[in-house]
């Protein structure tokens, strides 16, 4: 049997052909990433008891870039010192609980403008590599000048 060219069907074909735009894939943020973004936007510091998981929906979020969550900060933070060169200064503080336990905890936080635009650029490299957007750059500069400039003393 002989298949016939019908034309009303190519009309059809070429109607729905399939689009070529290329789709851009942005990656989810990286745990790294995640961290960077949370001591620029925390001039106060973070320690353990803001960043700890505390449920399985946590952990679920690890990863997803809307929150950062860890089980081991100091960690996080000498892998920053080591790996990534930013200065991170770590401070002691004392937790009292409504019961009258105390506790000690490290407040990690960036020292001065310096570690801030270090910790800008790691972040738009970061972002760079998942194909997402940098930081605007006045938002980038109104970030770092949260933090005290230690250039002029």
């Amino acid at each position: 049997m002989q298949i016939k060219n019908r034309p009303e069907k190519a009309a059809v074909q070429e109607r729905y052909s399939p689009d070529t735009t290329p789709v851009i894939q942005i990656k989810p943020v990286s745990k790294n990433e995640a961290f960077a973004t949370l001591l620029l936007k925390q001039p106060r510091g973070v320690n353990a008891l803001d960043t700890n998981a505390r449920s399985v929906d946590d952990f679920d979020q690890i990863g997803t870039g809307a929150k950062f969550y860890t089980t081991c900060l100091h960690s996080d933070v000498s892998k920053f010192r080591n790996q990534h060169g930013v200065d991170i200064a770590g401070e002691n503080e004392r937790y009292q609980s409504r019961h009258g336990y105390s506790a000690h905890f490290t407040r990690y936080r960036l020292p001065d403008r310096n570690a801030a635009l270090r910790i800008v650029t790691l972040i738009n490299r970061w972002r760079a590599e998942r194909g997402a957007a940098s930081i605007p750059a006045v938002e980038a500069q109104h970030l770092i000048n949260q933090f005290p400039d230690t250039t002029a003393a």
